[in-house]
C-alpha cells in the first residue's frame, strides 16, 4: 500500500465529532449513486459488555479533488486503509467550527489503469521501409 492522499479535508455534515474519535481511527468511506464520497466513522457502544454495538456515523463528504482521485479506486471495490490524521475541535479553530483531515493509502495500480492512456507518439513512417507498388 502507497499514500493515494496524504491528508485530505472532509467536509463536516455531523453535529459534533464523537469525543472518541482521535488520530489514527479507521474511517470508512462509501461511493454514492450522485458521484460523492461520504466518510463515516464506528462509534464504539458505550454500554457495559459492548451491548448495543457500534454505531455508523456519518461526518461529511470528501472534496472534488478527493473524488476525483478516489472515484476509480471505489467503483472496483479496491481495497483501501482510511486513517484520521488531524482533528481540529472547534474551540481551536479560527473558523469556528470544527475540522477533520484524513489519509487514504491502497494500492496506485488502479488509478493508473483507470485514467486514459495517452499516446506519447503518433504512429510515423521514418523508420518504415519503402511504400508497396500501388500504396502512398
Amino acid at each position: 500500500m502507497q499514500p493515494l492522499i496524504h491528508k485530505a479535508s472532509v467536509n463536516l455534515t455531523a453535529d459534533k465529532l464523537p469525543k472518541s474519535a482521535s488520530p489514527g481511527d479507521a474511517v470508512n468511506l462509501y461511493l454514492q449513486e450522485d458521484g460523492k464520497i461520504v466518510a463515516t466513522y464506528m462509534v464504539p457502544s458505550r454500554l457495559p459488555f459492548g451491548l448495543g454495538g457500534p454505531v455508523e456515523l456519518v461526518l461529511g463528504y470528501l472534496g472534488h479533488q478527493a473524488t476525483e482521485i478516489l472515484r476509480p479506486t471505489l467503483e472496483r471495490y479496491a481495497h483501501l486503509r482510511v486513517r484520521i490524521v488531524e482533528i481540529e475541535p472547534a474551540h481551536l479553530s479560527p473558523s469556528g467550527s470544527a475540522s477533520l483531515f484524513i489519509s487514504v493509502w491502497g494500492d496506485p495500480t488502479f488509478l493508473m489503469s483507470a485514467r486514459p492512456r495517452h499516446q506519447i507518439f503518433t504512429p510515423s513512417r521514418i523508420n518504415d521501409g519503402p511504400a508497396p507498388e500501388g500504396e502512398d
